[in-house]
């Protein structure tokens, strides 16, 4: 808990932390054992709703790969739209009729990617219409279509109206014709804004965009008429997003090799956002959310408030994630492997897992922050002691200007909602130490952290700042924290963590990279071997590793509550390893990318290790 308290004399806008914390609401999910994984999803849907849901459609295509993006996943062919829309009205058709879906209301759609828009207007039409006739949509159901102006038209627009898409999404990001070149979209302003101005003059949807700050070659100047433009063009809302540099992408490479200018740093992206909720306020919009401003009294983006709820999502089409029942899941990415699995009489689903017990309390954390204020009474009913835990976390951040008491509320200030994510992660830790009991043990343990004196954590902290290099266990002894509290300090550009619930996700992805340096250290013995990563799976309570392969044995996965993928200096020289972190806050685990003879690290291997850290991290 202690790494959310803000020193005193620090700006609350600009300096409160060091990075953003990633903080999601199914965090401490547990997997769910392969051989169950069947049986458990059977249930889910065999089991009713009596609440209204959600549903996510993912398109998984788009013209080209911008810049700044870490969700690209396929290049958009024509050839491939009918029969992609062939595949999920089917997959829609079939669980329509199951318990789960049609039990109850779905109360938004949201048909996002990738870029639907890319899709024909006759693709769209019939993907619209097919959900509209499989699923229980409420009367008023909210239908939202994301997508970007390019190769979009009114034509192709009035087309996806006419099948009963009501709201639409479109992925600005800039309106400045520089801005947006560099970033890889294709329209000039004037194109963009002549599309949508035709497009809000329909009058037939709510039409929204979405605004990034802190992108390169962004200026105050141009930061303002973006938001002069949004308002010009009678949008009924706007989401402003933070710019984030996925390590070893497209926009991270042509920053590093000096084609563009640097992106803001956290600071100058706190002050943008800033300015950004000041001027759209001033220009009549209202704050309904952190990100998102609204003027219509008929933008309600229904869906994006209801993940942040907790919600049941009903997940269709390649890569689509979803909750329900206490269990998570996402549908299989690769288009041949899930339709393979569909040949088969299987669901083509995978990365099950069981939600945490205190998952209610989280989503209450989650949405109360998120609408701006958060009733710290309220999470304590549904998760015993928060109240008290979170104290002093509140009472810190109250007089570090970052939230504000209004009633029974503590509202965030335009600062304390810039770090949002950070004040999460910080009521998740309370919700930790709410939940553990005090012990009179001498070993070591995560709690025991808010022990440690702040100055030796902020010495700490500054050394891993200055230079990122020796080894973390030596270190976090040193000065009294866990393992994985010193991992947290090490700079944003150093360490990047993943959802402990992608244990399996992760295991799996290793076996096929080759020889791996496998690690444990504890205080008694540094433990080195490398061989290739063998296959695992669950059972008796343990995730078992099989094959032929020095590395062997059984690891009890569900006390992992962190993954850390890990590129800093060690010894003089350039490491990436992913470290696997136990309720301790201790590392059980770390596998390192091999070295090559002349100590270099294996260059397919690196490159592996960013392309999943990315999309783990996403």
């Amino acid at each position: 808990m202690e790494d959310f308290l803000v020193p005193a004399g620090r700006d609350p806008l600009t300096e409160a932390f060091g990075g953003r914390e990633f903080a999601p609401p199914w965090r401490g999910s547990v997997p769910v054992d392969p051989d169950e994984a069947e049986a458990v999803l059977a249930r889910v849907f065999e089991t009713p709703r009596d609440e209204p849901a959600i549903a996510y459609v993912h398109v998984p295509y788009c013209q080209n790969h911008c810049l700044f993006c870490g969700f690209f996943q396929n290049v958009w062919r024509p050839e491939v739209a009918e029969a992609f829309v062939d595949d999920v009205i089917a997959e829609v058709a079939d669980r329509g009729t199951t318990p789960l879906v049609a039990s109850a209301p779905v109360a938004a759609v949201y048909i996002g990617g990738g870029t639907p828009t890319a899709l024909p207007a006759s693709a769209l039409a019939r993907l619209v219409e097919g959900l509209r006739e499989h699923l229980p949509l409420t009367a008023d159901c909210e239908i939202t279509l994301e997508g970007r102006a390019y190769d979009f038209g009114l034509a192709k627009a009035e087309a996806a109206l006419d099948a009963g898409v009501n709201r639409i999404s479109l992925g600005v990001q800039s309106f400045d014709t520089g801005v947006r070149r560099r970033l890889g979209r294709k329209l000039p302003y004037e194109e963009l804004t002549a599309f949508i101005r035709e497009l809000v003059g329909l009058g037939r949807a709510r039409v929204v965009c979405d605004l990034i700050y802190g992108l390169p070659g962004q200026t105050d100047e141009t930061w303002a008429r973006d938001l002069d433009t949004v308002e010009t063009l009678g949008l009924d809302g706007v989401t402003l997003y933070a710019l984030n540099i996925w390590r070893g992408g497209p926009l991270f490479r042509a920053i590093e090799a000096g084609k563009l200018p640097a992106a803001s740093p956290i600071g100058r992206q706190a002050q943008t956002y800033a300015a950004g909720i000041a001027g759209l306020t001033e220009r009549g919009f209202r704050q309904v959310s952190q990100s998102h401003l609204v003027r219509s009294t008929h933008e309600r983006n229904v869906y994006n408030a209801g993940i942040k709820r907790g919600m049941p999502c009903l997940p269709f089409g390649p890569g689509a994630g979803g909750q329900a029942h206490g269990v998570r899941w996402r549908n299989v990415m690769e288009i041949e492997r899930r339709r393979a699995l569909q040949a088969e009489g299987r669901r083509p689903v995978e990365g099950l897992s069981r939600m945490p017990a205190r998952y209610a309390a989280q989503a209450a954390i989650t949405s109360g922050l998120e609408s701006g204020g958060i009733d710290p009474a309220a999470v304590d009913r549904l998760a015993p002691g928060f109240a008290a835990a979170a104290a002093p976390l509140l009472r810190n951040w109250s007089e570090a200007g970052l939230v504000v008491a209004d009633g029974d509320l503590l509202r965030t200030t335009p600062a304390g909602a810039f770090w949002i994510t950070n004040l999460t992660s910080g009521l998740y830790a309370a919700l930790d130490r709410a939940e553990q009991p005090s012990t009179s043990s001498k070993e070591h343990r995560m709690t025991d952290t808010l022990a440690a004196p702040s100055d030796a954590r902020e010495k700490l902290a500054a050394q891993l700042a200055a230079n990122p290099d020796g080894i973390i266990e030596v270190l976090a002894r040193q000065h009294g924290v866990s393992t994985l509290d010193a991992t947290r300090m090490l700079p944003a550009a150093n360490c990047t963590f993943a959802p402990a619930d992608t244990f399996a996700d992760v295991m799996g992805e290793l076996t096929s990279w080759g020889p791996m340096l496998f690690i444990v250290h504890t205080p008694s013995i540094v433990l080195e071997c490398e061989g290739a990563i063998p296959r695992g799976e669950f059972g008796r309570g343990y995730f078992n590793l099989h094959g032929d392969s020095p590395i062997g044995g059984h690891i009890k996965a569900d006390r992992c509550t962190a993954i850390a993928f890990v590129r800093r200096p060690f010894m003089g020289r350039e490491s990436c390893s992913i470290q696997f972190f136990d309720q301790d806050g201790e590392a059980m685990f770390k596998i390192f990318v091999r070295r090559m003879p002349d100590r270099n690290m294996e260059p397919e291997q690196v490159a592996k290790f960013e392309a999943l850290k990315t999309r783990l991290a996403a």
